[in-house]
């Protein structure tokens, strides 16, 4: 496992722990991150399963042991924080005839929403509640400074009482006497409810169902709920875990206990509270993503008999806007476009859904009319505090509302996306077509780290010709993607996909890597060495270390400079003073700069001039129109300058024998 990331693992657990491991979750190998005692049975480098048996065997208390083997299990602690991202657990430890209370707090680290990492603390909680008195009275108050509220959802009267006289000192109280008055209570107070104290066997909605409603909604989900309970069956008490609940307390109460168990999970909820919380959008008054699904569930669900639609705004190119007017003039455009989209849709819901983007959630019985839409839309770019700015609209009708909330914008969100570079067309509908093919797109970002880890990626050379000699003088690297049933996946569809999520930043360097060790192989053998080109994409070029990365990759390959040149596409290259310093700390490694693709989009002649490139390589869309008189011009045009900068120029693209002749004759 490579360095942890210390910042988010003190997010997770907080800094109190004394024993802080990690799990990588496809070895299921244990990894030490802070380790001051010695936890008996429990050490690194074992297998997750086998040293958390041992650790039950050597230190639970023996009544404890059965249910701790269960719900700590890999799978099932897996499985549990895909639920939950992070939950406690709470047992007896026996030493020297001595019993104490323990807890073990889990937590996860994701990648792309797949579990990665498992975090676990273990700690005493006899000695966790040893506060002193300034921290209790900080933590029975909120951030706003009003005192904390805790549902508490028991039908035994006695047992409520008992657990209101515990706690009202401290907090404010809410009582429910069933689970169905329970939810409608959270419902009403969730922005303001800490902490569920739930009971398991209740008359007309039991503890289960409580949990199960709660779970699915993404707003109250974020309330954490302890379990009472009095029978002390580890059945019932896997199913809540499995069921959202983050910790358990049994009957008769123990004070202190019940007090420190809430005060941990309140504590730990709060320092790792997000935005998620938050109602309202602070910028443009509107609904924040995660206030509007569960709004909108709650609409779908009680207007069953309405039709629904669902319409995405997006601004085309507002990082221009906001690197051009700057940021203040930037939020003027989307409080602008708020306000009038507020004005449109009048029976609905509005978020800020993300950056640049709004999304509503409307009802109407009428068919959608694009017409009245185009030129209401026509009317607010018209009317916008900028000129020229172009808005996309992407709709999802009739939607499905049997779906989940974010699955149903997932599909305008895919509309207004398939236009993002058609300067034409401002409204598109959501098709069947367009989610087949964000299937296959995720399916292709889920297969891509075993497609790396495999070698599924095989690197091609594509030799470039010395015009005159007709000898190769060197070549380009491309890549294929050929899985292992030897099925074949174009470039034209994965390249784009992983420039847009970012992956390509690993691809590149995987590219890279492979022509390292190939010229490696080469001098090994002494053979000759011609350069092979690597294409850098743009998102690498951004990459913070990228050019390190890659001085670390050619020195441990002990290969020279010259031998693997770095293309940079036209687009990726246009000029900045952040892509100078880029290219001129490759220059100033060693690295050869070539041009790619010159002449299929900006040709900027500032980029030519400022970047020190040693070769640039003519677009095929330039060679293609070489045989007629004005084509030609603009290519020996082209082949001067270079020339005239002294630089190399290589055509892509020669396919006929009158345009290498054509070329030839040019020089």
């Amino acid at each position: 496992m490579r360095d942890f990331d210390s910042n988010r693992i003190y997010e997770i657990l907080g800094e109190e722990f004394k024993n802080i491991y990690i799990v990588d979750c496809k070895t299921q190998q244990i990894h030490a991150f802070k380790e001051t005692d010695v936890l008996p049975g429990f050490s690194a480098h074992m297998l997750y399963n086998d040293a958390m048996n041992q650790y039950i065997d050597h230190c639970v208390y023996e009544k404890n042991r059965d249910m701790l083997r269960i719900a700590l299990s890999f799978n099932s602690l897996y499985t549990r924080l895909e639920n939950a991202e992070h939950f406690n657990i709470h047992y007896q430890s026996k030493t020297d005839s001595e019993i104490h209370f323990m807890y073990t707090h889990f937590g996860c680290i994701k990648d792309h929403d797949k579990i990665t990492q498992i975090v676990i603390g273990f700690a005493n909680e006899d000695l966790d509640i040893r506060r002193n008195n300034l921290d209790m009275i900080n933590n029975v108050i909120t951030p706003s400074g009003l005192r904390r509220k805790i549902l508490i959802v028991e039908d035994n009267d006695l047992n409520r009482e008992m657990l209101k006289a515990t706690l009202e000192d401290e907090y404010d109280v809410l009582e429910a006497v069933n689970g169905e008055d329970g939810l409608q209570i959270l419902s009403q107070n969730y922005k303001d409810i800490s902490i569920v104290l739930l009971d398991v066997v209740m008359p007309v909605c039991d503890g289960f169902e409580f949990l199960t409603r709660q779970k699915s909604d993404s707003l109250l989900a974020s309330v954490p709920v302890i379990v009472t309970t009095g029978n002390n069956s580890q059945e019932d008490e896997l199913k809540c875990l499995g069921l959202g609940a983050v910790d358990f307390i049994t009957k008769p109460y123990n004070t202190r206990i019940v007090m420190s168990r809430i005060d941990s999970v309140i504590k730990l909820r709060e320092s790792s509270m997000t935005l998620a919380a938050i109602e309202k959008d602070e910028l443009t008054g509107l609904y924040t993503r995660q206030a509007f699904y569960h709004h909108a569930r709650t609409l779908t669900n009680f207007m069953t008999d309405e039709i629904f639609n669902i319409v995405v705004l997006d601004v085309a190119d507002f990082k221009l806007i906001n690197g051009t007017y700057g940021t203040k003039k930037g939020n003027e455009v989307l409080i602008y476009l708020a306000n009038a989209f507020k004005y449109y849709i009048k029976n609905g819901l509005l978020t800020r859904y993300e950056g640049d983007q709004l999304l509503a959630l409307f009802h109407s019985k009428e068919k959608i009319d694009v017409d009245r839409i185009e030129n209401n839309l026509n009317k607010i770019m018209e009317e916008a505090p900028i000129p020229n700015i172009r808005v996309k609209l992407g709709i999802y009708e009739n939607v499905d509302t049997s779906l989940q909330i974010p699955i149903m914008c997932d599909r305008a969100l895919m509309a207004v996306k398939s236009i993002s570079k058609d300067f034409k067309q401002n409204i598109a509908f959501f098709t069947q077509e367009m989610n087949q093919k964000l299937l296959a797109q995720r399916q292709m970002e889920n297969d891509f780290k075993d497609a790396i880890k495999n070698r599924e990626f095989v690197v091609y050379f594509q030799p470039k010709y010395d015009a005159s000699s007709e000898q190769i003088v060197g070549a380009e690297a491309l890549v294929r993607w050929q899985k292992e049933d030897g099925t074949l996946i174009s470039p034209g569809l994965f390249i784009p996909l992983f420039e847009s999520d970012g992956l390509v930043v690993q691809l590149d360097e995987y590219v890279f890597e492979t022509v390292c060790r190939f010229q490696k192989d080469r001098m090994k053998q002494g053979l000759p060495i011609l350069p092979i080109s690597v294409n850098l994409s743009r998102a690498s070029i951004h990459f913070s270390d990228v050019v390190q990365r890659y001085i670390n990759i050619i020195k441990e390959n002990e290969i020279p400079f010259s031998c693997v040149p770095i293309e940079l596409t036209e687009s990726a290259a246009l000029y900045s003073q952040q892509i100078l310093e880029i290219t001129n700390q490759m220059v100033n490694a060693g690295f050869k700069l070539h041009m790619d693709d010159f002449g299929s989009g900006y040709s900027s002649l500032t980029t030519l001039n400022e970047l020190k490139f040693t070769t640039v390589k003519l677009d095929k869309s330039l060679i293609d129109y070489i045989a007629k008189p004005r084509g030609m011009k603009i290519v020996r045009q082209t082949i001067d300058l270079g020339h005239g900068l002294d630089m190399k120029v290589v055509a892509e693209g020669v396919e006929t024998k009158e345009q290498r002749d054509c070329l030839i004759e040019m020089n």
